[in-house]
């Protein structure tokens, strides 16, 4: 792999640029480009984007990382990662996702998932407390800068959920009113898209989420309508006897 100080000169002969007009470029002396290309200095991380825009490329570029070799670096660390949040591990992920973030510090992705982290090792207060301000930070962070979709949509998710779990209930409802429409979801409209043969195969999927979040309604309306015993009994026969059949009738498996 090349160091970034031929890179930098190569790049620079391949723009036609001498070293006076590429420092005059970036404000600096010749002597600081030539100390830059022998090796002796590097620039300052702060010009990096400045250098990166005059050459055309992408910062990463003009440090030599591997775009294939990185993707594939960030997917691998939250894999590992979500695996053991799910399994309401979180300390290790927490570590390591900042770890990845040193060397990649504006990666969407992996600031994601470390707010999932720290949303998800929140359920103790002590750290709930102690996370808040770094969850509002990474969370306003993507919303500034991100133009990843999912990025900004799920920070959003787990944002609303950090507020309702610390009692903020107007903030929570602020970020509720700016989360899409399901009507305008891909799940509500990528079945017009679909061919004939994949839409009973994405209707089955789409029975088996709808039953989980009915039989979930149920059971929380059960919960919190303050209802007496007599009728929660009820709800429960009927939240089992409607996931019995539901799953009998469409071969839905747990």
């Amino acid at each position: 792999m090349t160091s970034l100080s031929d890179r930098l000169k190569r790049l620079r002969k391949i723009n036609d640029l001498t070293q006076e007009q590429l420092s005059d470029c970036m404000g600096v002396s010749p002597q600081a480009v030539s100390r830059w290309e022998t090796g002796a200095t590097c620039p300052d991380i702060s010009a990096l984007p400045q250098l990166a825009e005059i050459f055309n490329i992408t910062v990463d570029e003009l440090l030599g990382v591997d775009e294939k070799k990185k993707q594939k670096e960030i997917s691998d660390v939250i894999s590992a990662c979500e695996k053991k949040i799910n399994k309401n591990i979180t300390e290790e992920p927490i570590a390591r996702l900042r770890e990845a973030l040193g060397f990649y510090p504006n990666n969407d992705r992996l600031l994601t998932c470390l707010m999932y982290a720290l949303y998800a090792a929140s359920e103790d207060e002590d750290l709930c407390r102690e996370y808040d301000s770094e969850i509002v930070s990474i969370y306003y962070r993507i919303q500034k800068y991100s133009t990843d979709n999912y990025c900004r949509n799920e920070s959003k998710r787990l944002m609303f959920r950090h507020y309702c779990d610390t009692n903020r209930p107007d903030e929570a409802k602020r970020i509720a009113a700016e989360m899409p429409k399901i009507e305008t979801s891909f799940e509500r409209n990528i079945y017009w898209a679909l061919e004939e043969k994949e839409r009973a195969q994405y209707l089955k999927e789409c029975i088996s989420d709808d039953l989980r979040q009915l039989v979930w309604d149920i059971w929380a309306f059960s919960v919190h309508a303050k209802l007496e015993k007599d009728s929660i009994k009820r709800l429960d026969r009927l939240r089992e006897g409607i996931e019995k059949s539901v799953k009998t009738e469409f071969s839905l498996k747990d």
